[in-house]
């Protein structure tokens, strides 16, 4: 679907500006915002976005004070082969626009991104039409917001290494929580590649796990005295994985990515809010794209998460996706603090505790990215 000029309603959330600009590909595109109600740096944000986006098209900005001074806008840029989005904005600027689609015999284009179907709307009646060929990414939800992805570790688990270890986590999940519990509690030292726990009666069963890292090779060695345990391990990066919450990460990662309504998975995406300023990263664990969904994931693998991580959650997601952006807070366990299931309920987070059961989890992940 192609026109000379696209005229985009833009307000705070312009995720769906964003998709029919890419699916429409037009000549000319004029983004027109309320002054009164709107941050003029979505304008610029929207600019940076599509300026990457639709190479050689002509992008014009423009603000209105009024109903009327938005009427005289549409008026002025209406010409043959124009379509109004009325996606983004209010409804009293949808009105006025389909006031001007009647007088100009133009059209008016929507986007649901909920039921992720756009409507084609002009004086002959509505239509759905298929969008399927926009492939949106993550990296595109964070320029829309003004932000830039300033690292991610995906590729990191393309390592074999962390594969096997993986394995071996799920295989003997039940040890693995005891083991891991025993470790945090009875941690003497670190260093970057060896940990020194207090020697207690548990040792045989650390030492049955750790064997079977040693079998794969993430492992070099176990050494026992009488007051302690010594681990040596691979490397560093080894070492963070197994005594880390990064393997949580690493198996919801893929999860997420064998779900076939996802186009785009990232892990450990560290961003900026706005990227002409020097801030403060933030960082989600997962996100992923579905769809005309965004998922932003976090994942804590321990029972001390409360008020304060499903707010960080709450916010991050927001800003990147809107109001229709899905949450998901991932746990090894339930938590510790009062009325965080209520809590993650009203805010609209799904809280998913993984238990060991892979089948049970992949249906709770995928329950959620296909809702």
């Amino acid at each position: 679907m192609r026109c000379n000029t696209l005229i985009n309603i833009l307000d705070d959330y312009n995720d769906d500006v964003a998709y029919i600009s890419k699916f429409i590909k037009p000549k000319r595109v004029i983004n027109i915002t309320n002054e009164n109600n709107v941050n003029n740096d979505v304008l610029a944000d929207m600019r940076k976005f599509l300026s990457k986006e639709l190479m050689g098209t002509k992008i014009i900005e423009k603000n209105y004070r009024n109903p009327f001074d938005f009427r005289k806008l549409l008026n002025d840029y209406m010409e043959k082969d124009t379509i109004i989005n009325i996606s983004s904005g209010d409804n009293l600027s949808a009105v006025i626009a389909h006031e001007a689609m009647i007088d100009h015999n133009s059209t008016l284009i929507y986007m649901d991104i909920l039921e992720e179907r756009i409507y084609k709307i002009n004086k002959n009646g509505t239509k759905v039409i298929n969008y399927h060929n926009v492939n949106f990414r993550v990296r595109d939800y964070v320029s829309i917001t003004g932000g830039k992805i300033v690292t991610d570790e995906t590729f990191d688990y393309i390592v074999e290494d962390y594969n096997k270890m993986l394995k071996v986590i799920l295989n003997n999940y039940d040890m693995w929580i005891t083991t891991r519990d025993f470790i945090r509690n009875n941690l003497i030292s670190q260093s970057d590649q060896n940990i020194i726990v207090k020697s207690t009666d548990n040792n045989g069963q650390v030492r049955k796990l750790f064997d079977c890292f040693i079998d794969i090779g993430c492992v070099k060695s176990i050494k026992e005295d009488d007051n302690s345990l010594k681990i040596e391990f691979k490397n560093e990066d080894i070492r963070s994985y197994i005594l880390s919450g990064i393997w949580l990460e690493h198996f919801t990662y893929n999860i997420v990515y064998e779900n076939k309504k996802v186009s785009d998975v990232r892990t450990g995406v560290r961003f900026l809010w706005d990227e002409d300023k020097i801030e403060v990263e933030n960082e989600l664990d997962v996100i992923a794209v579905a769809g005309t969904s965004l998922i932003c994931i976090s994942c804590k693998d321990t029972k001390r998460y409360n008020s304060g991580s499903l707010n960080e959650l709450d916010i991050y997601a927001e800003q990147l996706g809107g109001k229709g952006v899905k949450k998901i807070l991932v746990a090894t366990k339930p938590s510790k603090g009062q009325y965080v299931d209520e809590r993650a309920e009203r805010m609209g987070i799904n809280l998913i505790i993984f238990n060991g059961d892979v089948d049970k989890f992949r249906k709770s992940i995928d329950k959620v990215i296909e809702s």
